[in-house]
């Protein structure tokens, strides 16, 4: 079932999936799967492949974007460790006029992660993204914070969040996980940012095209992004609204917690995976 979300165990799966993704006029972002990594060997060689995988890309004339959690990068070790080697693979990328999104884990991971973004934005500016969790009561703050301290091309990654979290500091209902990520969206589109919305649920999107509408300046500073494998249909339609629709590629072989885990905060996506079992995928 992996496999529909899954690009591969190596790089040059997702190099593969990645060349058919783009022949369809998406975008794309690459993910090396690991994280929570205990010691400065693991960091060194997940940034080593996130170097490789880079030049590898620029070979290959596909767009340089890449994903990466700050705990794969040492963030749990040294909040230091894990700025010098974001910050080293944002250097690469800048050479070939990519991006770098540092991603967010859970809760106890926050602040140092905000911190971390607060350094490189301002050393690599535009070349450089971070992500903010709907369910976290703080995420509004957290948004305010980032558009006072990071004014000038702040790009923002907004998702639900997949961590399971309690109930003092995460909203569980749904919907009022929904207000949450629609109200920060809002706000960040509001003053300048660019928004990269991560999100297969039409509600969401509905929110989404309500914002455009009082906004429509604003158009050209939102994205979809969307998981490998899941709602083909919709993201046809959105890449037909005139949406700029990016493609999540994740790889590597830490894949089966990635896995578990979407599976059991989305039982959903198991009868999409047994479905797309017996179907060709159109990327």
């Amino acid at each position: 079932m992996a496999t529909r979300y899954i690009a591969g165990e190596q790089r040059i799966d997702a190099l593969n999936r990645a060349e058919n993704i783009v022949k369809k006029d998406y975008d794309i972002t690459f993910d090396l799967l690991g994280e929570a990594v205990t010691n400065k060997n693991e960091v060194i060689a997940a940034s080593d492949e996130y170097l490789a995988l880079l030049k590898d890309i620029q070979s290959k004339n596909l767009p340089p974007n890449i994903s990466l959690k700050p705990t794969q990068m040492g963030l749990d070790i040294d909040k230091e460790l894990c700025f010098e080697t974001v910050s080293n693979i944002v250097a690469e990328a800048t050479q070939y006029q990519g991006f770098v999104r540092l991603e967010m884990e859970s809760s106890k991971t926050v602040d140092g992660t905000l911190d971390v973004f607060h350094q490189l934005h301002k050393q690599h500016g535009k070349y450089i993204g971070c992500v903010l969790q709907a369910m976290l009561h703080r995420t509004h703050k957290d948004a305010e914070k980032l558009l006072t301290n990071n004014p000038q091309q702040l790009n923002v990654r907004m998702v639900k969040g997949i961590y399971v979290e309690p109930e003092s500091i995460a909203f569980q209902d749904p919907k009022e996980i929904n207000q949450s990520y629609l109200k920060t969206t809002k706000l960040l589109l509001e003053n300048g940012a660019f928004v990269a919305a991560a999100t297969h649920d039409p509600n969401i999107i509905s929110g989404l095209n309500s914002i455009i509408s009082e906004l429509p300046e604003a158009k050209d500073r939102i994205e979809i992004q969307m998981l490998l494998g899941v709602q083909g249909a919709l993201r046809q339609e959105l890449l037909k609204q005139g949406f700029r629709v990016r493609v999540y590629i994740p790889y590597g072989e830490a894949w089966h917690k990635y896995v578990i885990r979407r599976l059991k905060r989305n039982p959903k996506l198991a009868r999409f995976a047994l479905t797309g079992m017996f179907q060709k995928s159109e990327i």
